[in-house]
């Protein structure tokens, strides 16, 4: 009877116990916060060497910057597209249910304090930003979980690979040996999942309580519906440029979707959600490459929450914020979104010092403060699905998976063998390719 629950069931019912136990006995649901910090930690181990073997087994294939050019540009070409969307629906929401108007409460001095040393640090450099893509130390960049600087050490080392012939050929080798021992890491952290995810909801409702949630429910709701239209839409246009139903997607990536709006942490759902999607038919290359650069490029959520949490402010002093504004606003937010999924508090820092920019009152931020977690839930999953939809488009665009196969996998996923002998017809492919 245990067994046929599944871990999904289980997964389902440490979320429903959790949310239990954080409405009753919330005192007692706060000291489960280790519960989930444990689980959110055991993944965060499994991360970076499970990127860095899947690109350099993935891109050593094919030996050649024009391949990662076409993969980085069709994807940073979706990444736009899909940021400059949210954005105008965070505005169009936010103008449409105004949840700043008639909202009177009064923030602590703490929450005020932590905002003011937010905006204090500015708006983001970005040019800086562009030359701290290249590591000086590889070492202390995968200590820090900097994708970006990962990303580009990988390929690097994996184009180098490449070059040396059979004796990079070792390398490859034992890259796809590592990339198969974290994944089948991930299934033995995969079965705590349940009490992982059991300690951190009780921990966020014993904590936060619905009492807090009330004066904010309309803020809550705007950002909420304003997630689920952006993704239906999202779904919508990807389906027709892929050819094949991706609202299914959803269904298919039930558990990252769990993990990720659980623990508010992207990095919790992304070794299972490169899972799925390799097991959907989408090549290792394009899935470890798309996913991790999609963290720094293509945060959807964070950015529809940073344009709406702007227009709140506003709101909620009563002050003019005319469209025209707005639309620079969003230009602004377009840019400073980017990469802040590297940096403590990013979307703290962005809100603030956009605020300030604009001549609103950063203290206005420090109200949403408190719901910041219920907040962040939401669009942590965005995030997530965000950059799953655009792995299975530019793997369309690639050519690299016919709608036939994605829509048969979305529904019937691959064997572990079945994915494992997919990886190595791609890498062959590749290779025959490069040769």
């Amino acid at each position: 009877m245990l067994k046929k629950i599944g871990l999904s069931g289980w997964i389902g019912i440490g979320l429903l116990a959790g949310v239990l136990v954080g409405a009753v006995a919330p005192d007692f649901a706060k000291q489960l916060k280790p519960l989930g910090d444990v689980f959110i930690r055991m993944i965060k181990m499994i991360v970076v060497p499970l990127i860095f073997s899947s690109l350099v087994m993935g891109i050593a294939g094919t030996g050649n910057f024009k391949k990662l050019g076409r993969l980085g540009g069709k994807a940073i070409l979706w990444f736009e597209l899909a940021t400059t969307l949210a954005l105008f629906i965070a505005l169009f929401a936010v103008n449409v249910v105004e949840p700043g108007v008639g909202v009177n409460l009064t923030a602590s001095g703490g929450a005020t304090d932590i905002v003011n040393k937010a905006a204090s640090k500015g708006q983001m450099d970005h040019v800086q930003m562009l030359v701290n893509i290249i590591p000086t130390n590889i070492i202390d960049a995968m200590a820090r979980g900097d994708m970006l600087q990962i990303i580009f050490f990988s390929c690097m080392f994996a184009i180098a690979a490449a070059s040396l012939g059979k004796e990079g050929k070792q390398i490859v080798d034992l890259s796809k040996s590592i990339a198969h021992i974290m994944f089948k890491v991930t299934h033995y952290v995969m079965y705590i999942s349940p009490i992982g995810i059991f300690g951190a909801i009780a921990y966020t409702v014993g904590a936060f309580g619905i009492e807090m949630l009330i004066p904010l429910l309309k803020l809550v709701f705007t950002l909420y519906a304003g997630l689920i239209v952006f993704l239906t839409i999202v779904l919508g246009i990807a389906s027709a440029l892929t050819k094949v139903n991706l609202f299914k997607l959803f269904f298919a990536l039930k558990e990252p979707t769990i993990l990720a709006f659980t623990t508010a942490a992207s990095e919790a759902a992304l070794p299972i959600a490169m899972e799925k999607l390799k097991k959907m038919g989408i090549p290792n290359h394009i899935v470890s490459f798309v996913l991790p650069l999609g963290y720094t490029f293509n945060l959807d959520g964070s950015t529809l929450y940073s344009a709406l949490a702007v227009v709140f402010i506003a709101q909620v002093y009563g002050m003019p914020f005319p469209i025209d504004q707005q639309i620079l606003m969003m230009i602004t937010l377009m840019l400073s979104t980017k990469g802040i999924a590297g940096v403590p508090g990013g979307s703290l820092i962005v809100v603030a010092a956009t605020s300030a920019a604009f001549g609103l009152p950063v203290e206005g931020l420090a109200l949403i403060l408190g719901i910041d977690r219920v907040l962040d839930m939401g669009r942590t999953v965005c995030n997530l699905l965000g950059n799953c939809i655009a792995a299975a488009i530019v793997g369309r665009w690639e050519h690299e998976v016919s709608a036939e196969t994605l829509t048969r996998h979305i529904e019937h996923p691959l064997t572990d063998e079945e994915v494992a002998a997919l990886e190595q017809k791609h890498l062959e492919a590749m290779a025959n390719t490069h040769a």
